[in-house]
């Protein structure tokens, strides 16, 4: 792990981009987008849980910078914050518009009639159940 990540700004910095990535891939509905993007807060969050004296750590070395700096890295926090709360919601939407899609793309599906022997059919012609 390079020095670079122990300096708060930097840190600070990599995890803000990487919540506003996953946020980007969310709004945009591409699942090509998403992966990369989780990995990418993963990585960060993982990061962050190393930096040496956890959160506590990372508090008191924020309260080392200057002002300019101290103001900085506190805006990195309360964006990735905010951004961190909207993905929770987006991915509940998601979550949700995946589940109606596939009850719609069930019910719309070949294999969701019943032939007529009383078997639900598969998709390949064959029988899922058998009669009763």
């Amino acid at each position: 792990m390079s020095q670079d990540l122990h300096r708060p700004l930097a840190l600070l910095t990599q995890v803000q981009a990487a919540v506003m990535q996953l946020q980007s891939a969310l709004q945009e509905l591409l699942p090509q987008n998403l992966e990369p993007a989780l990995l990418q807060v993963q990585q960060a969050l993982h990061e962050l849980g190393r930096y040496p004296g956890g959160f506590e750590g990372l508090t008191r070395d924020i309260d080392g910078l200057d002002p300019e700096q101290q103001r900085q890295a506190r805006s990195l926090l309360e964006q990735a914050r905010s951004a961190h709360q909207a993905n929770a919601g987006l991915l509940q939407l998601a979550m949700q518009r995946n589940a109606a899609m596939q009850s719609y793309v069930a019910q719309e599906s070949a294999s969701a009639t019943y032939n007529p022997d009383g078997g639900v059919q598969s998709g390949l012609g064959g029988q899922l159940l058998g009669k009763y």
